[in-house]
């Protein structure tokens, strides 16, 4: 994971306990074979099809970035499931992951958008600044960054 990922994470994750909430990270940083694997266990558990709505390909994961993270409740400590989004813990990085210049990759409703299912655990870290303009432009990452230029693709 990038340092100043890890830093801000470390400071999300003290934020959350000091407000009652126990998270924990359960995956960051994937190399390309790390991603592979996920993909093909994804793949044997639940077919291709939907193994390729819950998992990027390898050359294609924000994990493979160094910038994003899978958190999760101390409570669940390996569960990573849609239900998160609805309990105190993803509620809380749900309100505040912007505070910390994070933003939810693939929120709820936008899997037209995003390509990928609901994962309310999956944050990726874009700095505060950027992190609070698309949160409060209640907009996807995938949505904002060619609306402001900043997508890295040559306009049309």
């Amino acid at each position: 994971m990038r340092r100043e990922t890890a830093r801000a994470l470390q400071q999300l994750l003290a934020a959350a306990r000091d407000e009652g909430h126990d998270l924990l990270a359960l995956s960051g940083y994937r190399s390309y074979q790390e991603q592979r694997e996920v993909l093909d266990q994804e793949t044997r558990a639940f077919g291709a099809a939907r193994a390729e709505q819950q998992v990027a390909p390898p050359g294609h994961s924000e994990h493979q970035l160094g910038v994003a993270v899978d958190v999760t409740t101390a409570r669940k400590p390996y569960d990573l499931d849609q239900t998160f989004g609805a309990e105190p813990e993803g509620l809380w990085v749900a309100a505040n992951a912007a505070r910390f210049g994070f933003v939810i990759s693939y929120p709820a409703g936008k899997s037209a958008v995003t390509g990928y299912v609901y994962e309310p655990w999956h944050i990726r870290y874009v700095g505060v600044p950027l992190a609070e303009e698309i949160a409060a432009s209640g907009l996807t990452l995938t949505e904002y960054l060619p609306l402001h230029g900043m997508d890295g693709c040559p306009s049309a």
